[in-house]
């Protein structure tokens, strides 16, 4: 077991227990060896011969209670790590793994106190101290977050997934010190394998395809390294209509999920069946996912559903695609897809890349995010769309706005040109926020209009334009709109929108689109970078793609000192999607299903 040969470990456990079925300690590493192969109901029946042969059995009582946090049985959990803590208040294992239940549970606040409680018993206790850096981001505390990373990095510069944590806190609010070394430093470590990172955020530093595709592949190939695959057989069932099961974290106030709303809605029910697979953890006041549900045959929830148990779903519904539309982002149930949940698996929207293991039989693009010359930087086998893969979105809950705002409420001048670039902070790096500094000391009577809430990520900004030789008072700052209608009355009050790059605006071009908002594009060579250029060539805006930093700048540069070019662009966005292929849900859901009756008959 200690050189990690699990399968051998597991034989001579059994071997051992033939010998002497009273030995405790062979049960207890029985199940260890077991859930390192995420065999984690197995794992629980041998815990449990460990704790009947000797009660107090405090490591058969935490590694219990971690197998079934795995099962997602957190009750039982829950009681089992209190009984070590009871036994041993000074147990700073019992603390960590408590804490890690309150982490899937969402309950941060106890999370940290028991995190705490491990990091005061131990200070060296390193995994307990990247576990509350990790609660501090999900609670957007980025500078608490990086203290703690700190520590970590003085005791273990080397310890896992150390650098993307530190690189991704720091993108968060805008603190680019260094940013260049440390991204040079994880490129070179991946390239050479001896690291892989989050799989979405290579997406946002890098623009390259097979450096992508080896990180995914290589994030697999550990996180499942001692995963025991029961693959389902390929073999279609005898349905009557096509079976198709949604399988998404994202059943909320997201973009996947209003991208999506409308195709689940205009879906054929004579030849298909759709089921919902909800594994979002958010359950009460979902008000998003309660508007769809209706267009579903069944819904389930399964965010609190063991594998196994899910799998069984599956199988007595009879799926015969299962759609992954979460990919490897926030609230993904990979190891459903990587076991097979159905005979045909697709890799779909949520994710602009390949999921790295070969039973994701296909995934769903066009000719411009995935050019054929691209296809081998995919695991999967590529299945295109006619047009741009990526419809309209729709938020269904959202009323039309009535507000009509102004710029002096808003904070932002009268009659100065107003570049928009309201962006998730992890898709603005130094290197295109360069050009927007540019582009605004060429247009000398123009501010640029960015989203923040942070303070911290404010001051940040404001001092890289400083540095950048720009006023940072020419940086005007936005809050966050709950209503989309509202966003996009508001996005109407600026002159050009500004992309990112390597990572371009996906969904949210569209709300560009509705404002009639002109956005300067910078195509790359990855999926990520040429999902723009995607959209716009299907509405006849190619003027406004760039492939280098220069072009961006003079495009952007001459349209804002150019009131008749900038009026003639924005009067043409109106025109041309006034009756365009991607407006219409209906029309792409039937070419969706062309798509899917090709990949099922393939099959047959």
């Amino acid at each position: 077991m200690q050189l990690k040969k699990f399968d051998d470990a597991i034989d001579n456990f059994h071997t051992s227990i033939n010998i002497n079925s009273n030995f405790p300690e062979v049960y207890n590493n029985l199940g260890i060896a077991l859930a390192e192969k995420e065999k984690y109901s197995e794992a629980l029946v041998n815990y449990n011969k460990a704790i009947k042969l000797k009660n107090d059995y405090i490591d058969a009582y935490i590694n219990r209670g971690v197998s079934l946090k795995n099962l997602k049985k957190f009750q039982g959990a829950i009681s089992d790590l209190n009984f070590v803590i009871k036994t041993q208040p000074l147990n700073p294992l019992a603390h960590n793994n408590l804490g890690n239940i309150f982490k899937e549970l969402k309950n941060y606040n106890e999370a940290i106190n028991s995190y705490d409680k491990a990091i005061n018993i131990n200070q060296n206790y390193l995994e307990a101290i990247n576990n509350k850096a990790l609660i501090l981001n999900f609670q957007k505390k980025y500078e608490n977050s990086l203290k703690e990373l700190n520590k970590i990095y003085n005791k273990n510069p080397e310890f896992h997934n150390l650098l993307e944590n530190i690189i991704s806190n720091k993108m968060s609010i805008f603190d680019w010190e260094n940013f260049d070394d440390l991204t040079k430093l994880m490129k070179e470590r991946i390239l050479a394998n001896k690291i892989y990172i989050d799989p979405l955020l290579i997406y946002y530093l890098f623009d390259n395809p097979e450096l992508q595709k080896n990180n995914s592949s290589n994030f697999i190939n550990d996180k499942f390294k001692n995963f025991s695959k029961t693959i389902l057989k390929n073999n279609k069932t005898k349905n009557d209509k096509i079976k198709i099961g949604y399988f998404s974290g994202d059943f909320y106030n997201h973009p996947v999920f209003h991208t999506m709303a409308n195709i689940f809605k205009n879906h054929n029910k004579s030849n298909f069946e759709i089921y919902g697979f909800s594994h979002t953890p958010i359950e009460k006041g979902n008000l998003w996912k309660e508007s769809v549900t209706k267009y579903f045959k069944k819904f389930y929830e399964i965010n609190n559903m063991s594998d196994e148990s899910i799998f069984k779903l599956v199988a007595e519904e009879k799926i015969d695609i299962a759609i992954n539309l979460t990919g490897l982002t926030k609230y993904s149930r990979t190891s459903i897809f990587y076991n097979r949940v159905a005979p045909i698996q697709i890799n779909y929207l949520g994710y602009a890349g390949t999921m790295g293991f070969k039973s994701m039989d296909y995934i769903i693009a066009d000719s411009t995010v995935i050019p054929e010359i691209d296809q081998k930087h995919y695991l999967e086998k590529v299945s295109y769309l006619p047009r741009c893969y990526i419809p309209s979105s729709e938020d269904l809950l959202s009323k039309k706005s009535n507000k009509k705002f102004s710029r002096s409420e808003l904070n932002l001048p009268e009659k100065e040109i107003v570049f928009c670039a309201f962006h998730n902070p992890l898709k603005i790096n130094p290197e295109i926020f360069n050009v927007w500094i540019k582009i605004l000391k060429r247009t000398k009577k123009s501010v640029l209009w960015i989203k923040s809430n942070n303070e911290t990520a404010k001051k940040n900004l404001k001092h890289q334009a400083e540095r950048g030789g720009l006023n940072p008072q020419r940086i005007i700052f936005a809050g966050r709109s709950e209503n989309i209608n509202d966003h996009i009355e508001k996005l109407k009050l600026a002159d050009l929108f500004l992309d990112t790059y390597p990572y371009n605006s996906h969904s949210t071009i569209y709300d560009n689109l509705k404002a009639h908002l002109p956005m300067i594009i910078r195509e790359g060579v990855s999926f990520p970078s040429r999902v723009g250029s995607s959209v716009y060539s299907s509405i006849n805006l190619n003027e406004l793609v760039t492939k280098n930093n220069l072009d961006y700048e003079n495009i952007a540069v001459d349209l804002a000192n150019s009131s008749s070019k900038l009026n003639k662009i924005k009067n043409k966005i109106k025109t041309q999607i006034k009756n365009n292929y991607l407006f219409n849900s209906k029309k792409f859901t039937e070419d969706l299903e062309k798509v899917y009756l090709e990949i099922f008959n393939k099959k047959t």
